[in-house]
């Protein structure tokens, strides 16, 4: 059994994993698998955590690593699913992270959270 600390982020998908709504379980369980990834788990943490008030600090790195795997990961999901037009979708989903990565890294750096 594996012997790992909870976090304000295996808080927040149990509360996920609750709802009666499909699109939130899909959401939970899209999350969960995600997060297997230790630079991803690391990222949502700090996010779960500011949502709450409180600063903590990240490496860009880090950020860079979680924008990187959720790519990945959402790569893996196009593959799998019978998308006529999957390399579109993927350099789209790709440019959209990679923005949505730089605003975040932007956001930490201004508030002193990145490292």
């Amino acid at each position: 059994m594996e012997n790992r600390k909870i976090t304000l982020a295996d808080i927040f998908l149990d509360v996920l994993s609750i709802s009666d709504d499909k699109g939130t379980k899909l959401a939970d369980e899209r999350i969960k698998a995600a997060i297997k990834s230790p630079d991803i788990s690391e990222l949502l943490n700090i996010c779960v955590v500011n949502a709450l008030g409180f600063r903590a600090k990240i490496k860009s790195k880090t950020v860079d690593n979680a924008v990187d795997g959720i790519i990945n990961f959402v790569h893996a999901e196009i593959d799998n699913s019978n998308l006529s037009d999957s390399e579109r979708e993927k350099e789209s989903h790709k440019y959209f992270a990679k923005y949505l990565g730089d605003g975040l890294k932007d956001h930490l750096r201004a508030t002193g959270q990145l490292l």
